[in-house]
């Protein structure tokens, strides 16, 4: 297992304003494939919007790539966030969204673009520059969603049901991607699929109640279907 942390919360506490979502949790992430589980409203997909700067912690301390994560200024770059919504514009073009998020993504601190040729060639994206994306596919507009996050190479990469919603074909290239991200870097992803969970993740967190249950990792060949399922009834 790869030793090195990429982001630990320590006695944490997310939610928005006065109202606490989940916490006081304790958890650290290192490269590799994290999934996390949840039944619907739990509160995951505010604790990766908590982990990521996007909303402050309600308490506790957060670390992303060694910096105190408050308003997700000093990590901007190094953190590839993609949410329920997607961040395009959709009465642009592909061309004009990808030109605008580089523009955008370039003033962040310390950032380094990946050259637009290479990542239009790398989600192959060359057929859909010129379409707007509100005419594009679910698949379509999350390849360019992804590429849109894959801008700055971030070290640190926060997906929100990637895979919900694509047909088979974009959610096996899109499987194959978090895999593929998993080898060099810290890919944390929630789903709602227990399977798929055992398939693309060694390391396991499930939303209980205020609670964040860890399994995997070192006793990954252990963590099975109906311990996942076990976990989550628990929170009925």
């Amino acid at each position: 297992m790869i030793a090195t942390i990429t982001a630990t919360a320590t006695d944490l506490v997310a939610g928005y304003g006065t109202n606490a979502v989940l916490g006081p949790v304790n958890v650290t992430l290192r490269p590799g494939v994290t999934a996390l589980l949840g039944r619907n409203g739990s509160g995951k997909t505010t604790l990766m919007r908590t982990l990521c700067g996007i909303i402050p912690p309600l308490g506790g301390t957060c670390e992303v790539l060694g910096s105190a994560v408050a308003d997700g200024a000093t990590v901007r770059s190094r953190v590839g966030y993609l949410g329920h919504e997607s961040a395009l514009a959709t009465a642009l073009t592909v061309a004009q969204n990808l030109r605008f998020w580089g523009e955008l993504t370039s003033t962040y601190p310390d950032a380094t673009l990946i050259p637009h040729d290479e990542l239009v060639a790398r989600f192959d994206l060359s057929p859909l520059l010129g379409k707007k994306v509100s005419a594009l596919s679910r698949g379509q507009r999350q390849r360019v969603d992804l590429a849109r996050l894959a801008m700055t190479d971030p070290e640190f990469i926060v997906l929100d049901e990637p895979l919900s919603g694509l047909d088979p074909v974009y959610a096996a290239q899109t499987r194959a991607l978090l895999s593929e991200w998993g080898r060099t870097r810290t890919v944390l992803y929630s789903t709602h699929s227990v399977p798929e969970a055992l398939q693309l993740a060694r390391h396991h967190l499930v939303v209980r109640g205020r609670d964040l249950i860890e399994l995997g990792d070192d006793d990954a060949a252990t963590v099975t279907e109906s311990t996942i399922l076990a976990v989550l009834e628990g929170a009925s």
